[in-house]
């Protein structure tokens, strides 16, 4: 069995024998199941032997789809079937086929999975026995196992349904794009489309093609990736519902696939965010994409200046050798690491090598030509140029075990007009 179906086996076991190791009861039944016990007589057996009684695998009585919280074991459910297909799951004891879709009854709408590849058909009416419920990306799925009984329902059950006016997700979390962070599952989001790129990926099944984009309202910027052409494009003002918060390197990334809501909005009218300024103390919990900040240069970091790459994996090399690669002729390269400091905090920041290049006004080979041999040079003309000095950066803040990091696309020098300062301070003279 798949380590999916084995937990919430031994969820029961253990609830049933709590001060009992939960790698023991592992061990048992992996040992009963090896020997073609079915799950159910399996876990009563287990729990006779440790002096436990199956009545705790009594049927959890009939549930509503909208009493479920995830978590739930053995519950039994009047359902009809509105969609059901087939997949392949590949899974560590090999290819297997899954049965997917969405059940209903007069409370909500849920996702179902079936392991063992009971069918439902559509517009069936069913008594499922024996199912358990899980969260995944933060929406409850109804899962059927080993031991879920799939019969027809009695006659008349859920004769009136009207699909159209039930909920299809759970509790939705209605956010601003300031508030979503990784791992939210289950948000609602109103935004505009600001970019749209689409790409072809390769997946178990063969070619996909997935969507990135950029959504932005009127408190943030934040990357999007969508599973499923929903039809909408740049410009276009969206409600997305059932979306769920991915993590890369710190940054809030939005996933939504075909099981979400996605409505174009007419006559939406709020100011999109343009490039939000951010300070330090915002970006010490949570990365941010496409933002700027401004502040004053303080320091310039060990491996700044000329490097060298490895032409394996780009890697910076360490007296020649590379981490994965060993010894390597390296590939030229330059940047730059700073500290920044904006007045609430000190960020990191690695300036990229157009970046560098413009600092010091010379590209990467002339640098080679020039400072091959010493390269304290380098770092004294990015001292000069770049210490002291305010400037505004513009790109975006990725987060690791260490903090945040800055990485700028763009770098510019904050011009200030003493003229219009001193205007400001005169006029506050006068009224005092």
């Amino acid at each position: 069995m798949d380590p999916e179906q084995i937990a919430p086996i031994i969820r029961e076991i253990k609830e049933a024998l709590p001060e009992i190791e939960e790698e023991r009861l592992r061990t048992e039944l992996d040992r009963y199941l090896r020997y073609g016990i079915v799950p159910l007589e399996a876990k009563k057996a287990i729990i006779r032997k440790f002096g436990g009684t199956p009545a705790t695998f009594a049927s959890a009585g009939e549930k509503k789809l909208g009493e479920l919280k995830g978590g739930e074991m053995n519950v039994d459910l009047i359902v009809r079937c509105l969609s059901s297909k087939e997949r392949e799951q590949k899974t560590q004891n090999g290819d297997r086929t899954l049965v997917t879709g969405l059940i209903a009854d007069d409370t909500m709408i849920r996702r179902f999975v079936s392991w063992e590849g009971q069918m439902l058909d559509k517009g069936s009416t069913y008594l499922i026995k024996g199912a358990s419920a899980k969260t995944f990306r933060g929406e409850v799925e109804i899962n059927l196992g080993l031991y879920t009984k799939v019969e027809d329902a009695p006659n008349g059950s859920l004769s009136g349904l009207d699909v159209t006016k039930l909920p299809r997700f759970g509790n939705l979390l209605e956010l601003k794009l300031k508030d979503v962070r990784p791992g939210m599952g289950n948000i609602q989001i109103t935004a505009k489309v600001m970019d749209l790129e689409k790409r072809t990926i390769e997946t178990d099944k063969g070619k996909k093609n997935i969507y990135d984009g950029m959504l932005a309202d009127d408190t943030k910027r934040v990357r999007f990736t969508s599973w499923s052409d929903f039809g909408f494009d740049i410009g276009d003002a969206l409600t997305i519902r059932g979306a769920y918060v991915k993590d890369w390197r710190g940054i809030p990334q939005i996933n939504f696939d075909e099981r979400a809501e996605v409505q174009k909005e007419k006559g939406v009218d709020f100011d999109v965010m343009k490039t939000p300024r951010l300070f330090a103390e915002d970006l010490i919990n949570a990365g941010a994409t496409d933002i700027e900040i401004t502040g004053t240069i303080i320091e310039i970091r060990e491996g700044s200046g000329l490097i060298f790459r490895c032409p394996e994996c780009n890697r910076a090399l360490v007296n020649g050798s590379c981490s994965l690669h060993g010894q390597q002729t390296g590939v030229a390269d330059l940047r730059t690491k700073v500290v920044l400091d904006d007045g609430t905090g000190a960020l990191f920041a690695i300036l990229n090598t157009e970046i560098t290049e413009q600092i010091l006004d010379r590209k990467v080979s002339e640098c080679v030509d020039k400072f091959r041999d010493d390269d304290r040079k380098i770092i004294e003309e990015l001292d000069r140029r770049l210490l002291g000095q305010e400037y505004v950066m513009r790109g975006n803040v990725i987060r690791d075990d260490f903090g945040p990091t800055v990485l700028p696309a763009q770098l510019n020098l904050r011009e200030s007009d003493d003229r219009e300062e001193a205007r400001t301070l005169m006029d506050s003279l006068e009224v005092l």
